[in-house]
């Protein structure tokens, strides 16, 4: 965690020196949503309906696992869905792309390669979410879109939203960027009827929560899959995460050995070299960076999958809505 994040999190004040440059944040960010608001700045309705599953706070949330979960249950509804995104640490710069097999991480970003291969539904990167929903209205058979991370991309309308919320972390010191790490003020939870926290934790938010499932080690280097990896084993733990210790959590959770923890900054591009310190000795790491390493692991590299729960309240809201939208949309 590097300085203004510690701020964040109320480990010390500093960060209060940069209350200007949030007065500016949030004179901009209101404005756009004005603009929005009156119809100055167009947004585009799909015909398809739309999820938006996102966050107020700068960091992870479980965002990625949340998304693989809602895909399974929407197609436990019958549906055929699809995921759009901007494919963050990816390549695609202009326009939208349909994932395909051959696609690397690098290329597309690696949540969005890790939800395209766990999911095997249709996934489009791009920086405008309308130009990502009318490929897959022309190029998909699809009948409703999941807009990863689109909570504040005013320009696609919405039929549901699901808001985020780190248990462990919460809204931090409740202060807009660059001050503090919310995207949106605490206003914009009241916003939407779904909102979840990643953990079972009282907070004033909401009572809503999922709860993390570890699902086995698996190697990184798909050629070493029928290799058996025991928690016995001692490992060096590598991420490029927003928020590590929820990783080293899950680990705790599985008793799994630690050697050493070595974090790098989100979505970072790992290469072999970043590994020569280990000197050939087990890793242990996330799923989103594996999809990253696995052209270079050693048969010692596993990783540790996850899948997430949500609660029984939170889902009958969930399929309720969906129900009167399905209706909306004659689905």
């Amino acid at each position: 965690m590097n300085w203004i994040e510690r701020g964040w999190y109320k480990q010390h004040k500093g960060t209060y020196l940069l209350l200007p440059l949030t007065l500016i944040f949030w004179l901009l960010s209101a404005l756009r949503r004005c603009l929005f608001k009156l119809g100055i700045k167009k947004s585009y309705r799909s015909s398809k309906p739309v999820i938006v599953v996102g966050n107020i706070t700068v960091g992870g949330t479980g965002k990625t696992p949340f998304v693989i979960w809602l895909v399974e249950y929407l197609q436990q509804q019958g549906l055929k869905p699809a995921v759009i995104s901007r494919g963050y640490g990816g390549q695609i710069k202009q326009g939208a792309h349909l994932i395909t097999v051959e696609d690397s991480a690098e290329l597309v970003g690696d949540e969005t390669c890790l939800i395209a291969d766990r999911t095997g539904v249709p996934v489009v990167v791009g920086a405008n979410r309308a130009d990502c929903c009318k490929l897959l209205e022309q190029q998909a058979d699809v009948d409703i879109i999941i807009s990863d991370d689109g909570l504040q991309h005013y320009a696609l309308q919405r039929d549901i939203e699901i808001i985020l919320l780190d248990g462990n972390r919460l809204l931090g010191n409740g202060l807009l960027l660059p001050a503090g790490p919310l995207r949106e003020g605490a206003w914009r939870l009241n916003s939407s009827a779904l909102v979840i926290t990643n953990g079972q934790v009282s907070n004033p938010f909401t009572t809503d929560y999922f709860v993390v499932e570890p699902q086995g080690l698996k190697a990184v280097n798909p050629k070493y899959n029928n290799k058996v990896f025991s928690i016995d084993t001692a490992y060096h733990a590598v991420c490029a995460i927003g928020n590590p210790q929820r990783f080293y959590d899950s680990l705790a959770q599985e008793n799994i050995q630690i050697l050493e923890y070595h974090h790098f900054l989100d979505h970072h591009k790992f290469n072999a070299a970043d590994f020569d310190f280990l000197n050939e000795q087990p890793v242990i790491m996330t799923e989103k960076d594996a999809v990253k390493c696995q052209n270079f692991a050693k048969d010692n590299w596993c990783y540790l999958p996850i899948g997430i729960q949500p609660n029984q309240n939170f889902v009958e809201e969930l399929t309720a809505k969906l129900k009167q939208t399905r209706k909306n949309y004659g689905i």
